[in-house]
Order: C-alpha cells, then structure tokens, then sequence
C-alpha cells in the first residue's frame, strides 16, 4: 500500500509539472516565500537594534511566566514539517499556492512589526537571550512581536488544507496550543495572538482571490490525469484485447 501511495505522489507531480502554468507558479511560490524570510529576518535584526518600552496585558499580568522552550521551538517546527509534507505528498496541487499564500504572511507580518514600536512583556522568557543556542542566536528576536507568527502559520495551515478531516484538527489545536504557549512564556501579548487568527484568514482570503483559477486549473488537471483516472484507465484497457499491445507500447 505504501508503495502505491508513492507511486501515486510522484505520478501526481509529474503530471502538474508537465503543465507550464504550474512551473510558474512553483517558481513564483518558491521566490514569495523565501522573499519574506528573508525581509522577516533583516525586519527582526533592525528592530532588535533598539530598546522599546513593554506596556501591560490584562491576561499576561495575572500569570507566571513558564519555560516551554521545547514546546515553543520544536512544536512550531514539527507543525511546519507536517504542512511542507502534507502539501507534497497528498495535494501537491496546492504547494505553489500554500509557498505564495505563506510568503504574503511573512511580508505582512514584517510589515506589521516594523509599525510596531512596543517591547517585549514583562517576564519575557527569552529576555537577555539566556537560553538562546547557537542555532537560534540568529532567528529569534524580542521585538517581532505583532503579530505571533507560531499562532499564524498553524493556522494558515488549517485554512490552506482543511479538506482532511484529520489535518485541519491537528493544525487548528497547535494553533491553539502555540498561542497558549507564548502567552505563558510571556513571549507575545494576548492581542498579538489574539489577531493572528483574524489576519491570517484575511491574507488566506485574499491570497484565494488572486491565485484560485489557478488552483482550479491544478485541480482539474489532476482529476483528468491524475493516479485514480490512469488507474480506471489501465483496468478498461485490461479488459480489452488491445491490453497486450498497450503493454509492448507503454513498457518499451
């Protein structure tokens, strides 16, 4: 079975990189998407380049701060492998759009920080970099803080895949759970968690607008060529004398 379920997935790539229209597009994605890593990045450094004021939260003022540090970086990185993954192995049809759609995220976000002139909450757990490693040192800054990218990109990933039943749960509660957790290490403020889930939909929504006949174009062309199409194809042909001929043809 696992076989042909990787069988399936390359079939299915090949069949949409035949297309021009979907080589675009990935390329597009790919360039979106590391664009606004990389302007997250150059944004967070510039920010860190100065001290800001913390100011209150009502929910952040009435709890302690927790070290989650495990849960904050490899919950957020095991939610995005599972998104990267689930995009290429079971709707590559969607990868150019989800690479567009969270490159849009990236830009907005950056956008959002460098208008934001508030420093981190009181007991901010990452405060000082005490517990920074060498690894992170250079992707983890104090003042990106509007608004909480681990709350986002979980939940991007619900929005983008919610047609399985069993993704969009696991993505839609490490949502939940990650908002929860920088609340408790005090790494954002409740708003900044809070308005992630209102603007991540509306960059969803508006990423959908632009790029949705594309996505239809992908779609159909996986319906007509895809693995479940060629498959009822070969059954008929195996029911009909001309299967000996199409074997010579097609294994030569």
């Amino acid at each position: 079975m696992s076989q042909d379920f990787f069988r399936k997935t390359l079939h299915q790539w090949r069949i949409l990189f035949k297309d021009s229209a979907y080589r675009w597009s990935f390329a597009l994605g790919l360039f979106v998407l590391i664009s606004g890593g990389l302007v997250t990045k150059e944004v967070g450094v510039y920010r860190d380049m100065s001290v800001y004021v913390s100011v209150g939260d009502f929910i952040l003022n009435r709890i302690p701060t927790y070290d989650l540090e495990i849960l904050f970086f490899w919950g957020l990185y095991a939610l995005i492998g599972m998104i990267v993954f689930y995009g290429i192995l079971v709707e590559p049809e969607k990868f150019p759009f989800m690479m567009k759609t969270f490159g849009v995220l990236l830009f907005v976000r950056s956008g959002f920080i460098v208008l934001t002139f508030i420093g981190p909450p009181e007991g901010f757990f990452f405060k000082d970099g005490v517990n920074f490693g060498v690894f992170w040192k250079d992707v983890i800054f104090k003042n990106d803080l509007f608004f909480s990218g681990h709350t986002s990109i979980p939940f991007m990933g619900y929005l983008l895949f919610r047609k399985n039943k069993w993704f969009r749960m696991v993505m839609l509660l490490g949502s939940v759970v990650m908002g929860l957790t920088v609340l408790l290490m005090h790494v954002h403020y409740s708003i900044d968690v809070f308005a992630a889930f209102f603007i991540s939909y509306g960059i969803y929504a508006f990423s959908d607008k632009i790029f949705n006949q594309l996505n239809l174009r992908f779609k159909r062309r996986i319906a007509l060529h895809g693995w479940n199409t060629w498959k009822k194809r070969i059954e008929s042909l195996k029911k009909s004398k001309h299967y000996k001929n199409f074997q010579k043809i097609f294994y030569k």
